[in-house]
């Protein structure tokens, strides 16, 4: 259990700690199985009670001397006959009586204001750039404390608290986080995760089981390798800095990788690349990966990037738009020019009609066709059928290139994946890696998506470095060994 004397010295806050720490670098400083946030918050509400006792009576003390309460009231017991007392006494009693009476009169004024400040700061510690070296945090509840920039080299973390933890620019190197639950963790690229030892993890906190949720490695007779959480949590913190597009009516994928490609012309000192697409009922999010390092705010820097994909995506889909108004006007002008040339013919049939014609050779020689049927409708409805077939293809090859343009990204997510865990992995080990990966019904969705389309479509989805492992990959799965 945590030292109490250990308690005390931690409640006179930040400086008083890590200058008794650094007067004292031998002591085996013990914070084990407390919740650190109430044990600190009811020492500072005692001793912020005793210090406002300690002002109330000093107060009281100069109003009494300031005054000639206690005299006037001694006076006016020596002059009334009704009551009977030691005068010699009187003045003393009068004294204490009026000053306990002052100061609960006070008391009474003040409390309603203090409880309310003091119930306000509940919950709330800063422990900001505190010395925790080698201390004993074994099961501690450090749930919401603020722990940044402080040092916890070599401290005793396991089964731990850390939910809603402050833990940016935070020194963690050779700590034990065996067990910890890391709910909501905050970190960042400075926080510092070098070395940690550490078995197991737990993500989440049952709050009506009161435990620790969401084990990881999940088998509960598994262990993480040798720094194996630290790559995890790195991809976790890295997940931080991501921006998040949100699509509720649909996406252009030619306009958003066009979008994309720009944005990357005009920031090209943040690495912005392609993390993963999610869908959520009728809404596609898509997120971006940002590389931040910098002074600035990064939700500033965030916040313009976002800013300046969304005006290139706003100015490409009106620019494809138009293209498609033009093709399909074009359609449309094929359409009528087919009609028109059919209605020439009837013309011409109407002309001859008292020759004897053969309207199969007539039509063949016109239109380059085989009718096996002198049947003018029919020739019309063949055309309105085709124009409407070359319409339902054009859709049905659209919605191919949306349904490819999803999986090839997903692919190429998980090939940087390995790449950020394995930077020295080889064309084999990322075919292999992509192939565990992915569902069946991703490589049947890619295989249908293809029929029709050339391997022009792959390379239109894919960043120039990863056409070539995109391609060996999908030839795998349309002929697998």
């Amino acid at each position: 259990m945590a030292n109490k004397i250990h308690l005390n010295k931690l409640a006179e806050g930040v400086t008083a700690w890590n200058d008794w720490r650094a007067a004292n670098p031998n002591i085996d400083v013990n914070l084990s199985g407390v919740y650190l946030v109430h044990e600190i918050s009811i020492r500072n509400q005692k001793k912020a009670w005793r210090l406002l006792a300690s002002l109330i009576s000093l107060l009281v003390n100069l109003f009494l001397l300031q005054t000639n309460v206690t005299d006037n009231l001694i006076y006016f017991f020596e002059h009334n006959r009704l009551f009977k007392i030691n005068l010699s006494s009187a003045e003393l009693v009068l004294y204490i009586i009026i000053r306990f009476s002052l100061f609960l009169i006070i008391m009474l004024i003040v409390f309603p204001g203090l409880e309310l400040m003091l119930n306000s700061s509940k919950g709330k510690l800063n422990l900001i750039n505190i010395n925790m070296k080698k201390v004993n945090l074994y099961r501690a509840d450090l749930e919401g404390v603020d722990f940044r920039y402080a040092d916890f080299s070599y401290a005793d973390l396991r089964n731990s608290n850390l939910s809603y933890l402050e833990a940016i620019g935070a020194d963690f190197n050779y700590a034990n986080l065996t067990g910890t639950c890391i709910a909501n963790l905050n970190i960042d690229s400075s926080t510092n995760l070098n070395n940690v030892k550490c078995d197991y993890i737990y993500y989440q906190f049952n709050d009506e089981l009161n435990k620790f949720d969401q084990r990881r490695p999940i088998d509960i007779n598994s262990i993480f390798a040798p720094n194996e959480f630290t790559e995890r949590i790195k991809i976790v913190e890295k997940a931080l800095e991501t921006i998040d597009l949100t699509f509720t009516e649909g996406i252009d994928w030619k306009a958003f990788f066009k979008s994309f490609n720009e944005l990357r012309q005009q920031y090209p000192e943040h690495n912005i690349d392609l993390q993963g697409i999610e869908r959520k009922s009728n809404t596609l999010i898509v997120r971006l990966d940002v590389n931040i390092e910098s002074d600035i705010n990064t939700d500033v820097i965030k916040g313009a990037i976002e800013t300046g994909f969304k005006e290139f995506y706003e100015t490409n889909v009106k620019l494809l738009e138009a293209q498609y108004r033009r093709e399909l006007q074009a359609k449309d002008d094929e359409i009528t020019f087919y009609r028109q040339q059919s209605t020439n013919m009837l013309e011409m049939v109407k002309l001859q009609a008292t020759r004897p014609i053969n309207v199969e050779n007539i039509m063949s020689d016109i239109y380059n066709n085989n009718f096996h049927q002198p049947n003018i409708s029919n020739f019309t409805n063949k055309i309105a059928d085709n124009a409407r077939q070359q319409a339902n293809q054009n859709i049905y090859k659209s919605e191919q290139k949306q349904t490819l343009a999803d999986a090839l990204a997903e692919i190429q997510r998980l090939i940087k994946q390995l790449e950020q865990n394995n930077p020295t992995a080889n064309e084999t080990e990322k075919i292999a890696y992509v192939n565990d990966e992915t569902t069946p019904s991703l490589k049947r969705r890619v295989i249908g998506a293809l029929q029709g389309l050339s391997e022009a479509a792959i390379e239109e989805f894919l960043d120039n470095s990863y056409i070539n492992i995109g391609k060996a990959i999908i030839k795998g799965w349309i002929k697998p060994d």
